[in-house]
């Protein structure tokens, strides 16, 4: 049987890992993550898909792949929750692999979630996205496959005993994409519900993390420390109820964010920048 000071240690594991909730990695990050995460070891080996530590009868990661002999099935609702099917390695649910997420439902132990974005054979290179981690709820006989939902945010305060506030809105502003593209502010959306400072530094780190502080429309980058000199402009700004999509996000040197602001520029859907004819 586990014990408590066991459960602890994956408690610390996981969170270790909640700044890195939502973002897309590569291959060898999760292999061996020791040069970004001080004291873990491995994430998840990619070998096959579920990931169970030889010395703990829990299942600490599954990966969804591209390319899989399983039919997983991810899905992503529009309060920004995601559940999905993933199906158990071939045999029966008594080998070691399957009894661990097994246990975890039994246990009400939650599992990391990743999911495959690329390959390979790609320009980019293997990479996954970590969707977070979630409960597994129940297993389906009929379609083969555990039901796993992510856990909300205050689910995943609880479970870590500690406030995540920042971190947990960054996660939510970087699964943003996977939703259907709303570029205006929806109300009832529990993220909007943060005050407007904590939204827009978290919706700030997300477009500056994607643009690597890089001015999109000059390629400058200023970075010296905590001093980044590119901002996260909004395309349909705060004013005009923009959300904090990052799709609705791009980075900009000031001066050149200022301009956008004012009209002088644009970008158009073929990522031109177009100049006002009476700027010219």
């Amino acid at each position: 049987m586990i014990t408590g000071s066991e459960k602890a240690e994956r408690r610390a594991a996981y969170r270790r890992l909640v700044p890195f909730l939502g973002k897309i990695v590569p291959a060898g990050f999760l292999r061996s993550p020791s040069e970004s995460i001080r004291g873990m070891e491995r994430i998840h080996p990619l070998i096959e898909g579920i990931y169970k530590p030889a010395n703990s009868p829990y299942a600490f990661s599954i990966a969804s792949m591209l390319k899989s002999p399983y039919a997983d099935k991810t899905f992503h609702d529009t309060d920004g929750s995601w559940w999905m099917w993933y199906a158990p390695k071939d045999g029966t649910l008594d080998i070691a692999a399957n009894a661990s997420l097994v246990r975890c439902m039994e246990d009400h132990e939650p599992v990391l979630a990743l999911k495959q974005i690329s390959d390979k054979t790609s320009r980019e290179g293997a990479r996954h996205r970590l969707l977070g981690l979630g409960f597994i709820e129940t297993f389906d006989p009929s379609k083969h496959a555990f039901r796993i939902r992510g856990l909300s945010s205050d689910e995943l305060e609880a479970y870590l005993g500690v406030t995540l506030e920042r971190d947990v809105l960054e996660s939510a502003i970087r699964m943003k994409p996977l939703e259907e593209w709303e570029p205006f502010v929806r109300e009832d959306r529990g993220i909007y519900k943060v005050s407007v400072q904590k939204r827009e530094e978290a919706f700030r780190r997300v477009v500056l993390d994607a643009y690597d502080s890089t001015c999109a429309a000059t390629e400058m980058k200023f970075v010296y420390g905590q001093t980044v000199e590119a901002d996260a402009a909004h395309i349909i700004t705060r004013g005009k109820g923009g959300s904090d999509d990052p799709r609705n996000g791009v980075a900009l040197c000031k001066s050149v964010h200022w301009a956008f602001d004012q009209g002088i520029f644009t970008i158009s859907d073929q990522y031109e920048v177009l100049i006002h004819p009476k700027a010219r």
